[in-house]
This record gives structure tokens, sequence and C-alpha cells, in this order.
């Protein structure tokens, strides 16, 4: 009977399936592309803009990247957008909020912001009635069904 030597040839491993520039990968960023596609097909736009940031500035920062971790690679699909104030509106606008006060940061100033009838607005407080959501990056994994 004869000998038989495996050799294991791990950078090649390496490159097929944990490489960025793999096949693996290399599909992978297609995927990642795909559900980033698809969450700004999704993706709500007000037609005035909101907080003076331009109409559509939540679609224009849906982004996805490569990450790696011991099980092996992955793409992050994310909406990094930011109220002028940092709070996370993709993830508000993907899962809502509930009621809520709004104080001014300042316990001795005062709130102030234009409503939709165009007029300028004050108050010590508001009592926000929430956000109902507008899924748009989970949807978008659907578009993987089948690929």
């Amino acid at each position: 009977m004869a000998d038989v030597t495996w050799v294991w040839n791990e950078p090649e491993v390496f490159r097929l399936l944990k490489s960025y520039e793999g096949p693996v990968g290399r599909h992978m960023d297609v995927l990642g592309e795909k559900v980033k596609r698809g969450a700004q097909r999704r993706a709500p736009v007000s037609a005035a803009g909101s907080d003076g940031r331009p109409p559509g500035y939540t679609k224009s920062k849906i982004r996805w990247d490569r990450g790696r971790d011991p099980i092996g690679q992955y793409r992050d699909i994310s909406s990094p957008a930011r109220t002028v104030h940092g709070e996370p509106v993709g993830l508000f606008m993907e899962v809502g909020t509930r009621a809520h006060v709004i104080r001014p940061r300042n316990p001795n100033g005062w709130l102030r912001w234009i409503g939709s009838d165009g007029r300028v607005h004050f108050a010590k407080k508001v009592n926000h009635p929430g956000t109902r959501p507008y899924p748009h990056l989970r949807p978008a994994l659907e578009d993987l069904r089948g690929a």
C-alpha cells in the first residue's frame, strides 16, 4: 500500500477563505453592496431635509465595512448618520423611538425650532410623541435570499 502525505497549505487556505481579496471575500463584498443598495432604496427621504441637512442625508450615509473575528470575515451594514446633537438618526429611523420629554441642554435655556408652519417656536420642554419605525436595514437583508 502506498504512503500518502497530506500537506496543508495554510497561506492558500487563508487566501481562499479569510482574505478580503480571495473568492469568499470578493463574494461577501458583492453581498454587502447588494444589502447597502437595498437599504438605500428603502430608506425614507424627507423632501425638505431635517436639522438643516439636505434631503437624503441619512440615505447617503448607509455603508458597509469589512470585518474579521475568530470565526471569519463579515460585512457590517450600518447607517452612521447622526443628528446635529450626535444622536444616531439611522437607528432611530430603523427601530423608532418611544414617547419622551425633550429639555434644553442648559437648564435655564429654551428649545427653539421651526415648525411645519414655517414659524419659529420656543418652549421650556416638549413632550415628544415618539417616532414610528421606518425599517430599511433589516428588510434589505431579504435581498440576499437565494444569493
